[in-house]
């Protein structure tokens, strides 16, 4: 397989893993990064955090249009994948937002090693899934993915499986370390 990788499949693959190389970094290195940005550590690595994210979502779309120039025709999307995408959609952002209203940015944002005191919850949406916060993401991503599935270029399914494992090796780090 990664003989044959494109030039457009490298760089989705080193862009979806960006911001997983971060949150590790910071996890193993929280000292370093608190020295480097003292205070406003938390914010930092959330704006970061952010940039990553825009630079994972534009590497999909390159890559989408790299392999399938001509687009997506949003009229041939069907009925019960439309749905599905919903369902999925919602239950992922449900566990984003509930996870940012349950511990707020500094807990999102490993404010427990960046040295805030952050607020043991044992409720929504803790009380639904381990690593909500990812669950929520894995969920949104395959929304997407089951909304263009029909129309989109091979290999979306390695992709989506690859981004839902960047985000299983990081609940893992975070589980064990």
């Amino acid at each position: 397989m990664f003989e044959t990788a494109s030039k457009e499949d490298w760089v989705v693959i080193a862009a979806l893993a960006s911001p997983h190389i971060l949150y590790a970094f910071i996890w193993f290195n929280s000292d370093t990064w608190r020295r480097w940005f003292g205070k406003s550590s938390v914010e930092k690595f959330e704006t970061a955090a952010w940039l990553l994210k825009v630079v994972q979502f534009s590497s999909v779309i390159y890559w989408y249009l790299a392999k399938k120039p001509e687009g997506l025709d949003l009229w041939r999307i069907s009925p019960l994948a439309a749905a599905v995408a919903a369902v999925l959609m919602a239950a992922g952002q449900a566990l984003n937002i509930g996870i940012y209203r349950a511990i707020g940015h500094p807990g999102v944002y490993y404010g427990f090693k960046l040295g805030h005191k952050i607020p043991w919850v044992n409720g929504f949406p803790f009380n639904v899934v381990s690593h909500p916060q990812y669950v929520g993401s894995v969920l949104s991503v395959w929304a997407i993915a089951v909304l263009v599935w029909s129309q989109a270029p091979t290999g979306l399914g390695l992709l989506t499986a690859y981004w839902t494992g960047l985000y299983v090796i990081t609940g893992v780090q975070e589980s064990c370390f």
